[in-house]
């Protein structure tokens, strides 16, 4: 047995638990953070901002507008 942080008693199963969970909630904080200042996510978040209004005055689709964007990358 140990004590939490709130001074609470926790098992050793729980300490193990958390002791193997914590770098893999770190790792998965880790991906999400490189996806969300990704260049291609911004970009595609930036694309999904264009009201549908601006769109049809363009006289593109949503799909036309980001083919557009990242024709380079094919």
């Amino acid at each position: 047995m140990a004590l939490h942080a709130d001074n609470t008693l926790i098992s050793n199963r729980e300490v193990i638990a958390e002791l193997v969970l914590t770098p893999l909630r770190a790792f998965g904080a880790m991906l999400e953070k490189l996806a969300v200042e990704n260049s291609r996510t911004r970009a595609l978040r930036a694309i999904a901002d264009i009201p549908e209004e601006e769109l049809r005055a363009k006289g593109l689709s949503r799909a036309e507008f980001a083919n557009m964007a990242f024709h380079h990358d094919v």
